[in-house]
């Protein structure tokens, strides 16, 4: 694929306008004359609040570049970040709900208001806050998510300020890159997805250890191997831990938060709602990992998710992997019981 380059959203403050509610009706036709979900020429928007600086700015879009370089240009899309100035985030929410307004897809002043509303989760101001909190605490840490919008015809993002670009507090930037990945191949799950209800959408996207868990385990090799081809940045300040280092953390994390906050659960029966939620991500990872040794490393992007929308979960799984999912959970929990070393010998070569 010949190299994209991203157009990068300065925030800067807009008009304001009111626009008009879509009718269900245009609702659809937009939907049905769009090109969501789809390979596309038309690069990947990125937009910063004010106060974020060249390195988090930078980092994001040659990020994200590398992910739709290497999986593939799934749009359009939308990436949105906040830093941790109030001002600034009331800026870019006023040019993210400009562009909504224009679009037909939100009245104005309606997206304003519930986009800086701070009881609002995954809305700007739910984001500069993480990032604002975790500054005032002098802790790394941050938030950044996948959050739609299919009825809009857009893959949308939005995240805390990734103050990993900046190295704040002994962070890496390689975490960051790491969770751009992750967070780029969530889009790419939902867009073998064709269906536009939200029932039916999840029921199709699997258990959140298959979705989380393939995100996570394919971010983890993929880095990997683009630090390893020169493709993407190894930028200052990285902490390149090995694969088998951070799976060895994923192993012990995930079985002390099962063991502490759901004693008896397995990887089938976690959740999102779950005390250990974190062990569908750490065990996840592990599973597909399992799965993808067992036949090859693209199996989920070659097989998997072009089968799923005829299939279904279920019959993709079994297609792409040869088990049922019960026989799956069988064997895995076999698996887990088995010493470190043996588990660490199923990870492909990619440092």
């Amino acid at each position: 694929m010949k190299k994209l380059l991203l157009v990068i959203g300065l925030s800067i403050l807009m008009s304001c306008g009111e626009g008009k509610i879509p009718s269900e009706s245009a609702i659809s036709e937009k939907i049905s004359g769009d090109t969501w979900g789809q390979l596309i020429e038309a690069p990947p928007e990125t937009f910063f609040a004010a106060d974020l600086s060249d390195e988090v700015r930078n980092g994001i879009t040659n990020t994200l570049l590398a992910a739709t370089e290497e999986w593939g240009n799934y749009g359009p899309l939308e990436y949105w970040v906040l830093g941790t100035d109030l001002e600034a985030a009331k800026d870019l929410a006023e040019q993210y709900c400009q562009r909504r307004a224009e679009r037909g897809e939100s009245e104005f002043s309606e997206c304003l208001s519930e986009t800086m509303d701070p009881e609002r989760r995954h809305r700007f101001e739910y984001y500069r806050k993480i990032g604002a909190d975790a500054v005032a605490q002098e802790k790394s840490g941050g938030s950044m998510g996948y959050n739609g919008m299919r009825e809009w015809g857009i893959f949308l993002y939005m995240s805390s300020y990734p103050m990993s670009f900046d190295r704040l507090f002994n962070s890496s930037p390689a975490g960051a890159q790491k969770g751009v990945f992750h967070e780029y191949f969530h889009g790419i799950e939902n867009a073998h997805i064709e269906s536009t209800d939200t029932d039916e959408r999840s029921a199709l996207m699997g258990p959140p250890w298959f979705v989380e868990g393939g995100a996570e385990y394919m971010a983890h090799i993929t880095v990997r191997k683009l630090w390893a081809s020169g493709k993407l940045a190894i930028l200052e300040g990285s902490d390149l831990g090995s694969l088998e280092e951070e799976f060895e953390k994923k192993m012990t994390r995930s079985k002390k938060a099962i063991e502490e906050h759901c004693p008896g659960l397995t990887l089938k029966d976690l959740t999102y709602d779950n005390e250990c939620t974190g062990a569908a991500y750490g065990l996840g990872a592990w599973a597909n990992a399992y799965l993808l040794n067992k036949v090859v490393q693209t199996a989920l992007l070659d097989s998997f998710y072009p089968s799923l929308n005829e299939l279904g979960w279920e019959g993709s799984f079994q297609k792409t992997f040869g088990m049922t999912s019960d026989e799956f959970y069988a064997e895995f929990n076999l698996f887990l019981e088995q010493p470190l070393a043996d588990q660490l010998a199923i990870l492909p070569k990619v440092d």
